[in-house]
């Protein structure tokens, strides 16, 4: 047993639930978390919390001396279940699967309908059917269930037993990306940024996409250009620009993009549009392409080097710029 994983699983908040009056140990307060079979009772309720605690303290210190793996908080005696029935997913044995989690979903494990859903969706262990995968996914996305909503914006997205419908689809992403899914993230971002006339959307995509890069995205970070890019912790900082109001800010770095940038971007029917601007803690530049920039294979590599030399220069070196 390590010292730090010990004391890793003695923070963790591990719910719990109190039950006060007549019950299986009498008339008294009874403590029980929920991760666990593990419970305290007194008729003084600190007193039956602060037991069971010391009761979860000594059954984590055995577990650990016994080699044993121990839940994440919300993930103890329901979640024993869940990976019994992914071992069998992935041996596929699809029959034990589709059995444990049609149970599970009788006491609302959201992650039991959403794996009944993929298994409709994919044909694995039933006949493939949509309807069926879309009804699960659907019972799943009113627990917020990420995957389930992951899934439903794919099946309106991509016309899979259902109309296309891009608003739906859109919304179903938000809602994944709103439980950190890094799939929706990129693939919201790419609905949003296909039409960069609306800015409000370009913003929403653009922060999408660094959510699905900062996760190691591959794709995510070969569209968003200076996510490799060294950050310069110690150069000569501008200490006039810095000094300035956001809003002066900004118009110093609208008009190095109008004087230096643009005119070259639109010589060959390109653009560039400032999508956001970050001044606190650390500098930051946000800026989408438009036009002939769009998908262009230099727009990464020469118009990248070309437009971060030119603002660094209005700037200085210690400014993250990200182009999409």
């Amino acid at each position: 047993m390590k010292k730090e994983d010990l004391e890793h699983y003695l923070r963790l908040e591990y719910p719990f639930e109190c039950y006060s009056g007549e019950h299986e140990v009498g008339d008294a307060y009874l403590v029980q978390f929920t991760d666990f079979d593990i419970k305290a009772s007194s008729e003084d309720y600190e007193e039956a919390v602060m037991l069971a605690h010391e009761y979860l303290a000594q059954h984590i210190v055995n577990e650990l001396k016994n080699g044993r793996e121990l839940p994440n908080p919300g993930e103890g005696i329901e979640f024993m279940k869940h990976r019994e029935a992914l071992a069998a997913y992935k041996k596929k044995d699809f029959e034990t699967a589709f059995k444990i989690w049609e149970e599970e979903a009788k006491v609302k494990n959201d992650r039991a309908m959403a794996n009944l859903g993929l298994m409709y969706l994919k044909g694995e262990g039933v006949n493939k059917d949509y309807a069926k995968a879309k009804e699960w996914f659907d019972e799943a996305s009113k627990y917020d269930n990420d995957s389930a909503n992951f899934n439903l914006a794919l099946m309106y997205q991509t016309k899979i037993g259902v109309e296309e419908d891009l608003e739906k689809a859109k919304e179903y992403f938000r809602r994944a990306v709103r439980k950190n899914h890094t799939q929706a993230a990129f693939r919201l971002a790419l609905l949003l940024l296909k039409d960069r006339n609306n800015l409000d959307e370009v913003k929403e995509g653009f922060d999408c996409m660094i959510k699905a890069a900062s996760k190691g995205h591959a794709m995510a970070n070969i569209q968003l250009t200076g996510m490799d890019k060294p950050f310069e912790e110690n150069c000569e900082l501008n200490e006039h620009f810095r000094a300035q109001t956001k809003e002066k800010q900004l118009e110093i770095i609208n008009d190095a993009l109008d004087r230096f940038i643009r005119p070259i971007l639109l010589k060959d029917g390109g653009n560039v549009v400032l999508v956001d601007f970050i001044n606190e803690p650390e500098l930051e530049l946000r800026l989408a392409y438009q036009g002939a920039c769009v998908g262009c294979s230099i727009a990464s590599t020469g118009t990248y080097s070309m437009i971060a030399d030119t603002m660094q220069k209005v700037i200085d070196s210690r400014v993250r710029i990200f182009i999409l």
